[in-house]
């Protein structure tokens, strides 16, 4: 039976905030993962705009900086850290066939989407990150440039072109991996 059949059976309540700060890791639902955890996620460069900076959820092998290195759950919102804990960074509503998107900054509050949520998984060490209730329609997606960044998506059923080769997509989920301060 495919992991998404197994979680989309999955009948466990959904937790709105965590007590903790994580970091994101995307296993493989088709293949096999190289660790117990998964590929590293950071928040990879997407540009910038009058008194903004835009990200998107990259893999930190394609993406080898990380100035997010923490991230909280509260209020079925995601925020991400600065190293000294400052908080201007929010995860943006997912939309089908988009990147897991952030928008950053210090001068104007940015919204903060309410779709986010950790579902428990028995048996695992790991919690998954689900939005919309959903933990089983992430995807790793490379773009179709030379040394481009590997992001996660959302429901990759409805994706756009967007610079993506959908022949380098494949299905993940996102462990919620506790960070030890």
């Amino acid at each position: 039976m495919a992991l998404s059949s197994v979680l989309a059976a999955i009948k466990y309540p959904h937790l709105e905030t965590l007590p903790y700060k994580f970091t994101l890791a995307a296993w493989n639902t088709s293949s096999s993962n190289d660790n117990t955890t998964g590929v590293p996620l950071v928040l990879g460069q997407n540009g910038a705009t009058t008194g903004a900076a835009l990200y998107v959820t990259s893999t930190y092998a394609s993406y080898p900086y990380n100035d997010f290195p923490a991230l909280e759950l509260v209020n079925n919102s995601l925020h991400a850290l600065t190293a000294s804990g400052d908080w201007f960074t929010n995860a943006t509503t997912p939309m089908s066939g988009r990147p897991l998107a952030w928008r950053a900054s210090r001068y104007y509050r940015s919204f903060a989407a309410q779709n986010y949520s950790a579902l428990p998984v028995p048996g695992s060490r790991f919690p998954l990150l689900a939005v919309y209730g959903i933990a089983s329609s992430w995807s790793l997606c490379a773009t179709g440039v030379l040394r481009g960044q590997v992001n996660v998506v959302f429901n990759v059923s409805g994706m756009t072109t967007l610079g993506y080769d959908m022949s380098k997509c494949y299905g993940v989920v996102l462990h919620i991996v506790k960070r030890e301060w």
